[in-house]
């Protein structure tokens, strides 16, 4: 042990003597703290702006007049997606999806507002947070750091005496590593505090923050040992960069790239146009809920005249025209669900694919697993996704009972060419103060820890890959 810190501090002290080692080692400490800092600036004033638009909307809601249910119906409701706590390390794919979901009568919206859309192409290669700069920048400088670490002693003729002298070929490479390591250790420091930070603040999301670190630290442990291997094996500092910079590209850029090409080539999906048409088609089966005459709710008349016991419409005791739109609406969304359904199934079937990526790109794995952590991966957006369709379909069905208990049938017939029908039709905007609050949060700590498991094993075995790995070169380091 004592060898292994002797070479370090040697190494350290060449890190120190070098003005590029230097230079890599402050922007790579700069780059994550500022990263941390400002995330976290953009996430509190994020949450901040959409919870005041979510007040705005629901107060501009509750604050109707006095109008026909069915224009509520069509007038809509905004709702918006708070950021999760741990947003502020992983953004995930939270920039991309949307932050925002227009409620309406007989359509299912998606998410709209992101922010990578509205700013420019760049920003698609990835939002600058901390979990971006250790997954990404920090490896290319640790790279640029200590490709040399090993194979500089080689090319200078140091090595063969420094083994010649009695330090073991184990300690030196070994201590080169504990030097490149210590510098990924400042590096991970920001993070740390961060977790701390929001460990106290959030004390649910403590064992997610921590497997989040413990992903990202046993990422660059692995890096770490991968740059000592690769400048203990290569004859030049040339061959060693080379290496590793096709190594660092082919994981990080073009493994995403090929599994997501893979997987959307293994299962299909329809594109949104395609989607939407075939929701239309279904719709028509199910009838226009505007015409109380339309082919699709003859059957429905025939029971509810049946219910009641009445012949005609205009008898029943409840607005008929009412009953359609709720009866429509159930069908509507009962289509609409079924198609967003496939879609989620589809989606998630991808996602799968692309886990098992992992095994050929460590970047694949702690992004995942950083994901599923934070609560910001495609699962959660699709339960806000489903929590916004819930809340809308709750908030029009209300709105259509109003319409079937509140107004008369025949004020609703001739509200088109009736002045004082029409003023009848409308309702008291007390009815709107119903709306409820809306509140999403992501998936429980526990499930998010159970399905980041799988990722935090493979990150694991990378991480015992390595060991194994350097071991073996250790070893064989003193050899010419």
């Amino acid at each position: 042990m004592t060898a292994i810190l002797h070479i370090a501090r040697g190494e350290w002290q060449h890190m120190l003597r070098t003005r590029l080692a230097v230079t890599i080692i402050v922007m790579l400490l700069a780059l994550i703290a500022v990263a941390a800092a400002s995330s976290a600036q953009q996430l509190v004033s994020e949450s901040q702006t959409r919870e005041a638009y979510q007040r705005e909307a629901e107060a501009t809601f509750r604050s109707q007049p006095a109008r026909h249910p069915h224009r509520m119906v069509h007038y809509g409701h905004y709702v918006f997606r708070t950021p999760a706590p741990l947003a502020v390390i992983d953004p995930g794919v939270d920039p991309f999806t949307g932050r925002s979901i227009f409620l309406e009568g007989h359509r299912r919206n998606t998410a709209a507002f992101a922010e990578a859309r509205e700013t420019s192409v760049l920003t698609r290669l990835g939002v600058v947070s901390p979990a971006f700069a250790l997954q990404v920048v920090a490896p290319l400088l640790l790279i640029l750091l200590g490709f040399t670490s090993v194979v500089r002693e080689r090319e200078r003729g140091t090595l063969l005496q420094l083994i010649a002298q009695g330090v073991p070929a184990r300690a030196l490479v070994l201590g080169k590593a504990a030097a490149i390591g210590s510098v990924a250790a400042l590096a991970s420091l920001p993070l740390l505090i961060g977790v701390m930070w929001l460990s106290i603040r959030h004390p649910t999301e403590a064992l997610p923050a921590l497997l989040v670190f413990a992903g990202h630290a046993t990422y660059l442990g692995f890096w770490v040992l991968l740059i000592t291997v690769v400048s203990a094996l290569a004859s030049k500092a040339r061959s060693a960069l080379i290496t590793l910079i096709i190594v660092w590209a082919a994981t990080t850029i073009l493994m995403p790239r090929i599994a997501a090409d893979v997987a959307a080539t293994a299962v299909t999906s329809q594109t949104q146009t395609e989607m939407d048409i075939l929701v239309q088609r279904d719709m028509r089966v199910v009838g226009d809920s505007h015409n109380i005459n339309d082919p699709g709710f003859r059957s429905f008349q025939d029971q509810v005249l049946e219910e009641y016991g009445v012949d005609r419409i205009e008898d029943l005791p409840v607005n008929y025209r009412g009953l359609v739109s709720l009866q429509g609406e159930a069908e509507g969304s009962a289509v609409m669900n079924q198609y967003a359904a496939e879609l989620h199934a589809t989606q998630r079937r991808q996602a799968t694919i692309i886990n098992l990526f992992a095994i050929a790109s460590p970047y694949l794995a702690v992004r995942n697993l950083s994901m599923r952590s934070a609560g910001t991966d495609l699962i959660n957006h699709q339960r806000f996704l489903d929590a916004a369709e819930a809340q809308r379909f709750e908030l029009i069905q209300q709105i259509n009972t109003v319409h079937a208990n509140e107004v008369l049938f025949a004020d609703d017939s001739a509200r088109s060419v009736d002045h004082e029908s029409e003023q009848r039709t409308r309702v008291s905007g007390d009815f709107w103060h119903r709306l409820q609050d809306f509140n999403f949060t992501p998936q429980p700590a526990s499930d998010r820890l159970l399905a980041a498991l799988p990722l935090g094993v493979v990150l694991a075995l990378w991480l015992l890959a390595a060991t194994v790995l350097i071991r073996r070169v250790a070893r064989k380091a003193g050899e010419a």
